[in-house]
């Protein structure tokens, strides 16, 4: 019968009778380094890339201890080893799966089927910019007389209602204000992934917002950002 105490039993004398104490110490050092990374971090570059690298560690510090064991089949390490590969994974994929569900929701199609200058834009402003490059960045309309707009995984989603109302500059504004938050990954790791990253929520104070209409600002100008804004509130 599967007993919690009599595994930990088994990994404390056999991990002392190993001498890979201090090799296994340091991997979980480093890895509760690197969580408190993710916490902590303010941009979501470091987070994403502070969570996979503290998995890997996690991981690490697994291979160490099954190298390690003399016992049986230890069910504690199998379940971690499964939830910590699972997490990673899901941390990488989850936005390009949940990108594709709304591809389809939404029956989206390529805005170059309508009109080309945006994919052009989006293009350029990824080529021309300092933003992490992460490959090409597809933009998509779907029919809804909603006016909005929002990221996920590659791809930028426009509605028809959003397309009639917005001039060029303003469109070119929310599209700018889109590809950062798509640059910088903001709606990743795991769960944060099927948050999608909206141009027209409430968003008062918040930090990401603020750096995006600053990208957006720059990128196109400021009034753009402003008269977008404006017409969506």
């Amino acid at each position: 019968m599967f007993s919690i105490s009599n595994e930990i039993g088994c990994y404390i004398t056999c991990i002392s009778d190993s001498g890979m104490l201090p090799l296994l110490l340091a991997s979980l050092f480093t890895a509760l380094l690197l969580f408190v990374s993710y916490f902590n971090a303010k941009t979501p570059g470091i987070r994403i890339s502070s969570f996979i690298a503290a998995q890997l560690c996690m991981l690490a510090s697994i291979g160490i201890v099954v190298s390690s064991m003399h016992c049986s089949r230890m069910l504690t390490i199998e379940i971690y080893t499964a939830y910590a590969g699972l997490s990673t994974l899901a941390a990488l994929l989850l936005p390009r799966v949940y990108q594709r569900v709304l591809i389809g929701r939404y029956r989206a199609r390529p805005i170059v089927e309508i009109m080309e200058w945006p994919q052009a834009f989006v293009n350029k402003v990824g080529n021309n910019s300092s933003l992490n490059s992460s490959g090409t960045v597809n933009v998509y309309y779907y029919d809804s007389a909603v006016p909005r707009a929002f990221a996920c995984g590659k791809a930028i989603f426009l509605s028809i209602g959003l397309i009639e109302i917005m001039d060029m500059d303003e469109l070119k504004a929310i599209l700018a204000h889109e590809v950062w938050h798509l640059r910088h990954r903001t709606g990743t790791p795991i769960l944060r992934n099927l948050s999608m990253i909206t141009f027209t929520r409430n968003c008062t104070g918040n930090e990401l917002e603020g750096l995006a209409d600053t990208f957006a600002s720059k990128t196109v100008s400021k009034n753009a950002v402003e008269s977008a804004r404006a017409k969506l509130s």
